[in-house]
């Protein structure tokens, strides 16, 4: 009977759950990666100093979008993240969440983080999802800090999708 030493055994549980993380397509797909895709988004009549300015000098940084139908949860959406939208001439940055409902041109949900301060959306009526552009239109939406202080901001501006979503995203 052979005999392996408990750090021989240790390295090779590692490697084998390796291997089985890379069959599977393990890894992270909530971590935005580099894109050739340029957004910009403006925030004005914030009500907080600071906030005020456009976020976005160059290419954004994107999720995949991904179909998503939580358990217990309605209505189905599509989702991605994006990142890197730094302020021109500022050292802070953008980055957010959004959710928009699948074969429709309607946004569900975003939220947008400007300066460290996390806004949700209060109406989609202001947004417009071009799937045929590939990118999610903000129109001077209204948005509220999701804190509970109430701060506010406008935002006008587009983000970016990547092309390769999933049928109706």
């Amino acid at each position: 009977m052979i005999s392996f030493h408990p750090f021989a055994k240790l390295c090779a549980a590692t490697a084998a759950a390796s291997v089985l993380l890379a069959a599977c397509g393990g890894g992270n797909d909530s971590d935005p990666t580099p894109s050739n895709e340029p957004g910009v988004l403006t925030v004005t009549a914030s009500t907080l100093g600071g906030i005020n300015g456009i976020y976005g000098n160059g290419a954004l940084n994107l999720t995949d979008v991904e179909k998503k139908n939580p358990i217990g949860s309605q209505p189905e959406v599509c989702t991605f993240k994006f990142d890197g939208a730094n302020k021109v001439a500022a050292d802070t940055t953008a980055f957010g969440d959004i959710r928009y409902q699948p074969n429709a041109n309607v946004l569900y949900a975003a939220f947008l983080t400007f300066s460290g301060k996390e806004y949700a959306i209060a109406s989609s009526d202001n947004t417009v999802v071009a799937r045929d552009r590939d990118q999610v239109r903000f129109e001077n939406t209204a948005m509220t800090a999701t804190d509970g202080s109430n701060n506010t901001i406008r935002v006008n501006g587009i983000v970016p999708m990547r092309t390769n979503r999933p049928a109706g995203c």
